[in-house]
Order: C-alpha cells, then structure tokens, then sequence
C-alpha cells in the first residue's frame, strides 16, 4: 500500500479540528473480494468521521481499529497470573499479580501481599509474547474491484489537535497611522507528519454537536517556521472565508509555521484617548488610549480580516522598535471598523469629581466635574464616557454631548498639548 501524502489536503477550522483529504493508492488488487488497510492517521482522528472513495471499486465494509497496545491494559488483563517484579534496591521478587493500576502494583508471593508504586519499581516482566502488538490505529475495509491491479481514490477525515490563529502587527507612525502586518500561526500538534500539503485555513464559527470529549493527555513541544512573503489568497466559502496558501509546505508533527496573509499595509486610524466612569465615582488615572481603524479600501484595508491577536509597536527616539501593548479583535468584515486598547497614556490625566449630590424621597441630582490635562507635546483628542442609569435628564452642560444608549453619554474634546480642560455637567433623576 502506499499514501500519497504529498498530495494530501488539510483544511484547519478555528475549533482545533482539521478535514484531511489524503490521496491513496493499493496496487497488485485481486478482481473480486480484497482487504485493504491504511495506517498513517494522526492520534486526534475522530473516528465516526472517516469515509473513502474509491474508483471503480464497491466498498462493502469499514472497520476502525483502535485497540492499541497499553502496558495497563495488557497486565490487567493478566490480573492472577504470575509475574516477575523487580524493585529499586532489591531482587526480582516472583508473585501473582493482584492488581495494577496508573500508580501502583499488588502481587502475592511467599513473603506476603506487597503493593508497589511505580516510580519504586525498575521493571515488571511476564513470560508471555505478544503476537502482531498494533501500535497505531488503522482503518481497513473490505472491498470488491472489477478488474486486477491498483485502486486509488481518496481517503477523507476529521481529526483533533490542529489549529490556527492570526497575529496582526501594527507598528505605529505617530497619532495617525501605521504599518500592518497580518500573519497565519498554523499548528499541527498531532503526531502525524504532513509532506508537500495544501493548506487551506477556514475563519468562521461553525456549528457542531455537543460532545463529552476527554482532555489530550500528551504534551506539545512545538517547534516553529516562519515565511514573511504573503502566502495566501482569500475567497468565500458558503458564510465563511477560507484563505488557501499559495504553495504546498511540509507541516511536520508538533510544530508551528507562520505564514504570512497581509500586508505591510499602510492603515490610518484615529487614536482617541478615553476617560469613562459611572455617577457618582470619584477618581484620578491615566487615559485609556484608543486605536479605531476603519476596514476600507480608502484606508488601505477593504478585506476580510480574521479574528485574532493584534500587537502594537512604535519607534523609540533611538530609531529601534518598541512593543507598546496587545488587543485582541473579532472578525471584521470589510466596511466595518474594529477598536483597539494599546494601555493607558502616562502624560493624559483624568480627574473626575463630584461636586454636588442631593437624594430626596422621589428624585436624585449630582453636580459632575471631569478634568482633563494634557502634559504631550501635540494635541489629543479625548472622549469622556459618562454611566447614568435609570429615567434621567442632562442639564447645565458645559460642552455639547451625544447620547450614546439609554444609559451612556459621551463628551468629545480636543485638548491642546500643555493645557487642561474641565468638563461640568448635572444629571437628574425622578421616580413615583
């Protein structure tokens, strides 16, 4: 038998399992009956998942064998039976084996009953040998050709402990735009190598049945490659967008290869810095910085842009890049725009005090003061995002403000490097 692996297809999903479509091909087939059996499936394949087609050949029967060969279950099956143990530090002891269990194994033998934990023991031997130990599962069928010599066709599954993920990189050039860079993590954690693939990587949430499913219990060491070229073209797929890389690349067990997807493009976006706070909270901090990038072709972007991680850079005064923080962004479609967080500004400070508050039996009214001072050498924009709750009214309003839902409002200020602004406002609120 021999799989044509080099030919093989792996789309990956965003829930960690992958659809593998692998060519194969079985020469010197009888005409008639024959039994046929494929070996190279990586350790996640779901097992009800697997289907192949065939030309020219009837597929009568499917069988999935996964019994493979565990030393626990091959001594429990020997429960009762005599065995040789050997101790840390003492003789082989020859006893009967009474149990044996992940941590620890009982025998029986003329000194007593003595229990064992595994770590104290150098090995445990029987007598016994074991004939065509299965060591990987396999898929076998049996199938009816209609004429002798070779059957090819194409083997198709689902398999666990795949995934991928997009790091976007933004360099940022001053308070207006930037250079982005998206790239493809693709990781194969399974114990299968994949030679000359199709990659193709699928954005979107699919749908899938609920199922109890026990935790990988192996540890991935993951090694990792890295292309810099864009390396992928993007189409639609139904609701979904898949990207399929250009070329076919070798993706060898437990390792990481980054690809590239996008860019570097130039993007602009306006970078605002936020001051949001809830009635009557008091407090003084640093401003969140805002980052809102508009997804349009007049901005340099106009395409799909997947899910994932963005990290953010700067140029210090010295010339050398500088990493100012991390956000993460859903999908964006094209026409939408996306909001980052890069951290908290040092030189834009917000104070926000209550001046006056009065509660009566059937009404409330607070007097606010936010203060904003800008210690940067340019001028910021700068948004104060107000919490009221409840059935209230704004009066006395220093500055013109846009109500943003049935309990946000927000203030829009530019503040000019060097100088402080005070922003004052009265909220009411009456109830029967």
């Amino acid at each position: 038998m021999i799989a044509d692996s080099e030919k093989a297809t792996i789309t990956i999903y965003k829930d960690g399992t992958a659809l593998i479509k692998q060519p194969v091909f079985w020469k010197s087939m009888s005409k008639g009956s024959n039994y046929i059996v494929y070996k190279e499936l990586p350790n996640g394949i779901h097992q009800d998942t697997p289907f192949l087609n065939l030309a020219n050949t009837q597929i009568l029967s499917q069988r999935f064998n996964s019994k493979v060969f565990s030393s626990i279950d091959y001594f429990v099956e020997r429960e009762g039976s005599y065995v040789n143990l050997k101790p840390k530090a003492e003789r082989v002891i020859t006893g009967q084996l009474l149990e044996i269990s992940g941590g620890t194994v009982t025998i029986q033998h003329k000194g007593g009953v003595r229990t064992f934990k595994n770590e104290n023991i150098e090995y445990l031997e029987t007598k016994d040998k074991i004939k065509n130990p299965i060591l990987k599962p396999f898929l076998a069928w049996d199938i009816k050709t209609e004429r002798p010599g070779g059957v090819k066709g194409e083997l198709v599954y689902k398999s666990a402990n795949f995934s991928w993920n997009t790091v976007y990189r933004l360099v940022m050039n001053g308070q207006s735009s930037g250079e982005l860079i998206a790239d493809a993590v693709i990781s194969n954690g399974s114990d299968l190598d994949f030679k000359n693939t199709q990659v193709q990587l699928v954005e979107g949430n699919l749908n899938k049945p609920k199922m109890i499913r026990s935790r990988s219990d192996y540890a991935m060491k993951m090694t990792a490659r890295t292309e810099s070229q864009p390396a992928m073209e993007q189409s639609e797929l139904g609701d979904y967008h898949i990207y399929t890389m250009k070329s076919k690349h070798d993706l060898q067990a437990k390792e990481n290869i980054t690809v590239r997807m996008y860019g570097p493009l130039t993007v602009g976006y306006v970078k605002t810095y936020v001051f949001e706070n809830s009635e009557r909270r008091q407090k003084e901090e640093p401003l969140k910085v805002e980052l809102a990038i508009k997804n349009t072709e007049s901005n340099g972007l106009g395409i799909p842009l997947p899910a994932g991680k963005v990290e953010m850079y700067t140029n210090s005064s010295t010339g050398g890049l500088e990493y100012i923080g991390a956000d993460r962004i859903g999908q964006v479609p094209k026409g939408q725009s996306s909001t980052l967080l890069s951290g908290y500004a040092f030189d834009i400070i917000g104070k926000r005090t209550v001046l006056n508050y009065d509660r009566q039996r059937k009404s409330e009214e607070a007097v606010i003061e936010v203060q904003v001072t800008n210690s940067r050498t340019e001028p910021v924009q700068v948004r104060i995002v107000e919490h009221i709750n409840g059935d209230w009214v704004v009066k006395n309003e220093s500055h013109n403000y846009q109500k943003k839902d049935a309990s946000t409002i927000h203030f829009s200020i530019i503040l000019d490097p060097g100088k402080t602004k005070y922003v004052t406002y009265t909220y009411r609120k009456e109830w029967k």
